[in-house]
């Protein structure tokens, strides 16, 4: 049964990388089909894709530094380690 879980969560993995960024796409739909209900108004629609288009956004971005930072991280030299091969 174990790894039936584990095929599940490998599976769940490949679409949910980043579970802030889903509960946001989540909570803008939910709250744009409200609206949207609510309204009935066409315009609201685009509101709503506007919307998720900032978010997508802001999350690449946000990843992108976070990955640029770790890599700056792992790049950086440790102490006189460089210097120990030169002579």
């Amino acid at each position: 049964m174990r790894w039936l879980r584990a095929a599940g969560s490998e599976l769940l993995g490949l679409f949910v990388s980043d579970w802030l960024e889903t509960a946001v796409i989540l909570v803008i739909l939910a709250l744009g089909w409200l609206i949207v209900r609510a309204e009935r108004q066409a315009w609201l629609g685009f509101v709503l894709a506007g919307a998720l288009g900032l978010q997508l956004i802001y999350m690449t971005t946000r990843e992108t530094r976070r990955r640029s930072a770790s890599v700056k991280e792992k790049a950086r030299p440790v102490g006189d380690a460089a210097h120990d091969h030169a002579g």
